[in-house]
């Protein structure tokens, strides 16, 4: 699943980049207009990419956070039953791996 973001997010560039640089050369322009337009809308997607590579650092920041979590609960319950020969407790884990915020901002 985590290559089919980097395909979709690297797809969605490429395919921005394509379409803003046809949109541009095929518009009647000067050459001086023509370059500061290609200019502007290289740095449009580059902040765009950086905006978005930075949304993909937090969510990955804070997945890694609940990830160690949930296996510090998980090892501490197992290192319980150890001690007491009981049953495991249930551990309830999130069947969203996308929280909504997340999925407003990005998708």
């Amino acid at each position: 699943m985590k290559e089919n973001h980097k395909s979709f997010i690297r797809g969605a560039v490429a395919g921005s980049i394509a379409g803003s640089l046809a949109a541009l050369l095929f518009a009647p322009k000067s050459g001086r207009d023509l370059r500061q337009d290609i200019t502007d809308q290289a740095r449009l997607v580059s902040d765009k990419g950086q905006e978005l590579a930075g949304k993909i650092t937090d969510a990955s920041i804070e997945y890694t956070d609940k990830i160690k979590d949930t296996a510090s609960a998980v090892i501490h319950e197992i290192g319980q039953f150890r001690k007491k020969g009981g049953v495991l407790p249930e551990v309830s884990i999130s069947s969203d791996p996308v929280p909504e915020d997340i999925k407003k901002d990005t998708l």
